[in-house]
C-alpha cells in the first residue's frame, strides 16, 4: 500500500506540474471516492500530457460517468477536443449538461460540436439518441434550443424540435421545447399555444409561465403585466416569475409596485444580494433615500459581487439627500469597474458644492488610464460647463478635444450639440455628418441633424428624410417620434404631427415634447388641451426654458 501511495504522489506531482488551465481550475481532489479512482485519474492526466490521448480519454470518460463528477467530465471533454475525438467530446459535453444544468459551458460545447457535424438532420438524429438513453430526458428537452443555437435556419430548427419533442408527448417539457423554438423562429402564437400546453401538464411551472409571457409580449404587450400578476396570485412562491414581473413593472415606470415584488422575492429567498440592490435602485428612483440606503447596505452585507456599483449607488443616494460629504466618502471607496464614473461624480459634486472652477480643477487632476476614459473626462467637463450654461466654454473644450480625437463619434456628437447653442450650425452639420460616416447606424445623429434642419432652417424635405432614417433605426424612440412630429408640423401637416407627438408624449412625458405637442394642439384650435399639457409639464418641470418660451409665445 505504501508503494501505491508513493506512485499516487508522483503522479499527482507530474500532473500538477503540466496540467492545462481547465484541469487546474478544480484544485480539490476531482471527486471523493476510492484511492484507486484517484490513482486512475492522475495516471490518465500523465498519459494526456504524454500525448496518449486514447488511453487518457477512455479512463477519464469512464471515471466521469462512474463518479458523476463535472470536473472530470470537463477535463475529459477538453482532452477529447484537443485530440479531435468529437464523438467522445460530445458524450462528455452532454454528461456535463446533466451534471451542471445551470452552467452554460456544457450547453455551449454541445452547440459547437453539433454545428461542426454539419447538417441539422444529422444533429437531430444524434440528439434523438441522447434523449432515448438519457437519465434526465426532461432536462435535455428544455436545453434543445441551446443545442440548436448555432443553426441559422430557425424555421427548420422548429421542425427538428417538433420531431424530437413529439416522441415524448406526456412530458410538459415537450411543448415547452417546441414553444421556445417557435418563439426564436418568430412564431409567437405557436409559442403561446405550446406554453399553455406545458402549463396544463405542469401547473405553476415558472419557466413555462415566463415563456408564455414572452410570447404575449410579441402579441399583446399590454397584457404581460396582468398575466404575471395573475400567475403570482395563484403561485405566490414562484420567485423567478416575481422577478420578471418586477422588471416589467420597472420598465413601465411603476417603480413602487416593482419594489413591492422585489421585496416579496427577498422574503421568499433572502440569499441573493442582487435583490436588495434592485430594491435600493427603485427606492432611489422613488426619492426614498432612507430605504435606498438600508437596501444598499444590506446588499453589501450579503456580499454583492460588485461592491463598487453599490458604493456608487450609496454615493448617489447620499448626494440626492444633500449629504455631500457622505456622498464623497462613498464615491472614494470605488476602486475597480466603476472607478471612472465615481471620479466623475466626485468632480460634479465638488462643482455643485464648491463652484465650477473647483470641480474642473479636480477633474483635470485625474489621470485617465485609457483613451476611452480620457474622452469620458472631456464629456464630464463639458457637462459641468453645460450645467453652468457656459455654452461658449463648452464648445471650446469640446473643440480642443475633437482636435485631439478627430474620430471620436461621441465627442463630435457632443460638440454638435454645443455648436447649436452658440449658433454655429455649420459646425453642427459637419460634425453630425461625420458621425453618420463613422457610425451609420447611430439613430440619434440622423435625428439631431434632421431636427435642427427642421427647427432652424427651411430645408424641410432634407430634414424629413434624415428623421425617417432615424425612425427606421430606432422606431420606438420617443424623442425621434417627437422630431418626426415637429418636422411634419413645420411642413404644415398638423394631423400627422399631432399623431406622432401624442405617441411620443405617451411614451415619454418629457417637457420638450410637451412644448411641441401643446403648440400643435394650439394651432389646431384645441387651446384648452394645449394649456393643460403645458401646465402639467411645467408643474413637473418648473423653470423649464422651452415650456416657458412656448407658453409666453401663445399666452403672453
Amino acid at each position: 500500500m505504501a508503494s501505491r501511495r508513493a506512485a499516487v504522489a508522483v503522479a499527482w506531482f507530474l500532473a500538477a506540474a503540466c496540467v492545462p488551465p481547465m484541469a487546474a481550475a478544480g484544485q480539490e481532489e476531482p471527486a471523493p471516492g476510492r484511492e484507486e479512482a484517484m490513482f486512475e485519474y492522475l495516471a490518465a492526466e500523465v498519459a494526456a500530457q504524454r500525448g496518449e490521448t486514447g488511453e487518457a480519454l477512455a479512463t477519464m470518460a469512464r471515471l466521469a460517468r462512474e463518479l458523476r463528477d463535472p470536473r472530470i467530465a470537463r477535463r475529459a471533454a477538453e482532452i477529447a477536443i484537443r485530440g479531435r475525438a468529437l464523438e467522445p467530446a460530445l458524450d462528455m459535453a452532454m454528461l456535463l449538461v446533466e451534471l451542471e444544468p445551470d452552467n452554460s459551458l456544457g450547453r455551449d460545447l454541445v452547440a459547437s460540436l453539433l454545428a461542426n457535424r454539419g447538417e441539422l438532420d444529422q444533429a437531430r438524429e444524434v440528439l434523438a439518441g441522447y434523449l432515448r438513453e438519457s437519465n434526465d430526458r426532461p432536462l435535455l428537452l428544455t436545453q434543445l434550443a441551446h443545442f440548436f443555437a448555432r443553426y441559422p435556419d430557425k424555421a427548420a430548427v422548429l421542425e427538428a424540435t417538433r420531431l424530437l419533442a413529439g416522441a415524448y408527448p406526456s412530458l410538459p417539457e415537450s411543448p415547452y421545447a417546441i414553444g421556445v423554438a417557435a418563439l426564436v423562429a418568430g412564431k409567437a402564437e405557436v409559442a403561446k399555444a405550446e406554453s399553455t400546453a406545458a402549463l396544463e401538464r405542469r401547473p405553476g411551472w415558472a419557466q413555462a409561465a415566463i415563456l408564455h409571457a414572452q410570447a404575449l409580449k410579441k402579441i399583446s404587450p399590454e397584457a404581460v403585466i396582468g398575466y404575471y400578476q395573475s400567475f403570482v396570485a395563484r403561485f405566490p412562491a414562484e420567485k423567478d416569475v416575481r422577478i420578471q414581473l418586477a422588471r416589467e413593472l420597472a420598465a413601465a415606470k411603476r417603480n413602487a409596485e416593482a419594489r413591492d415584488q422585489f421585496r416579496a422575492v427577498e422574503r421568499l429567498s433572502g440569499s441573493d444580494p442582487q435583490i436588495p440592490y434592485a430594491i435600493g435602485l427603485l427606492s432611489l428612483q422613488l426619492d426614498d433615500y432612507e430605504d435606498a440606503e438600508v437596501a444598499f447596505r444590506r446588499a453589501l452585507g450579503m456580499g454583492h459581487p460588485d461592491p463598487g456599483a453599490v458604493y456608487l449607488a450609496l454615493g448617489q443616494t447620499a448626494e440626492s439627500a444633500k449629504r455631500y460629504d457622505e456622498a464623497l466618502d462613498w464615491y472614494r471607496k470605488v476602486e475597480a469597474g466603476d472607478w471612472i464614473r465615481a471620479q466623475m461624480r466626485i468632480a460634479s459634486l465638488i462643482a455643485k458644492r464648491d463652484g465650477l472652477a473647483k470641480g474642473r480643477e479636480y477633474l483635470q487632476g485625474i489621470h485617465p488610464r485609457t483613451q476611452e476614459e480620457r474622452i469620458q473626462m472631456v464629456q464630464v467637463e463639458a457637462q459641468l460647463l453645460r450645467d453652468a450654461k457656459a455654452w461658449q466654454d463648452t464648445f471650446d473644450v469640446l473643440s480642443r478635444a475633437v482636435q485631439q480625437f478627430p474620430d471620436s463619434f461621441e465627442l463630435l456628437y457632443d460638440r454638435a450639440m454645443a455648436a447649436e447653442r452658440v449658433n454655429r450650425l455649420d459646425v453642427l452639420e459637419a460634425d453630425l455628418r461625420r458621425v453618420i460616416e463613422l457610425k451609420p447606424d447611430y439613430a440619434h445623429a440622423y435625428n439631431a441633424l434632421g431636427y435642427t434642419l427642421a427647427d432652424r432652417t427651411d430645408r424641410l424635405d432634407e430634414a424629413l428624410a434624415l428623421i425617417q432614417k432615424a425612425v427606421k433605426l430606432s422606431p420606438d424612440d420617443p424623442f425621434i417620434l417627437d422630431s418626426l412630429g415637429w418636422v411634419q408640423y413645420r411642413r404644415g401637416k398638423l394631423d400627422e404631427a399631432l399623431a406622432h407627438l401624442q405617441a411620443a408624449y405617451t411614451a415619454r412625458p418629457d417637457p420638450e415634447i410637451a412644448a411641441h405637442l401643446g403648440e400643435v394642439l394650439w394651432k389646431l384650435g384645441r387651446k384648452d388641451e394645449a394649456s393643460k399639457v403645458w401646465k402639467s409639464a411645467l408643474t413637473e418641470n418648473p423653470g423649464h426654458e422651452s415650456l416657458i418660451a412656448v407658453m409666453q409665445k401663445f399666452q403672453p
